[in-house]
């Protein structure tokens, strides 16, 4: 029992809705805020999210063209490129892309942001690390036998003792 609530109380990572913060940049009449998760970003499923504010009062616009383009800096012909939509993020107010990253190393985001006539664009460079193994995913299901036997052993061993 005191091994469940040990295990209860570790403390875990908390994930924003839109991940790790990398870019807030005032750009013509918006201000753009991109965010990417995993963290740390690996290559794999990635996501891109983007904040659009109006500059002057800071109210979320959420009928912007949004568009998230990503180039290798050491190879600029590899390029991903997706729509980021509302319907992706799981916080509304976020316009999100999910893309595959082919590899680790280092990539510029870009976002292109459109609404009502104006346009503007940010970048950001950033890191990639290298895909976890397969395995790192499913760690506490392997690890769950071994706790319930040491729990079982625990138990017959404080019966046996009484």
């Amino acid at each position: 029992m005191v091994a469940l609530v040990a295990i209860a109380l570790v403390p875990r990572a908390a994930d924003a809705d839109g991940g790790v913060v990398r870019l807030s940049q005032a750009a013509g009449p918006f201000t753009i805020t991109v965010f990417t998760a995993p963290t740390p970003l690996r290559a794999g499923p990635i996501d891109v999210s983007v904040l659009v504010q109006n500059g002057r009062t800071g109210d979320a616009i959420d009928d912007a063209a949004v568009e998230v383009v990503l180039r290798g800096r050491d190879d600029p012909s590899r390029e991903l490129r997706a729509a980021a939509l509302h319907e992706q993020a799981t916080n509304k107010l976020l316009y999100a892309a999910l893309l595959d990253l082919p590899a680790a190393g280092g990539w510029h985001v870009t976002v292109d942001v459109a609404h009502a006539g104006a346009t503007a664009t940010v970048g950001v460079d950033v890191e990639a690390e290298p895909a976890l193994p397969p395995w790192r995913a499913y760690w506490p299901y392997f690890a769950l036998p071994p706790l319930a036997l040491a729990l079982y052993a625990l138990n017959q061993w404080l019966t046996l003792r009484r």
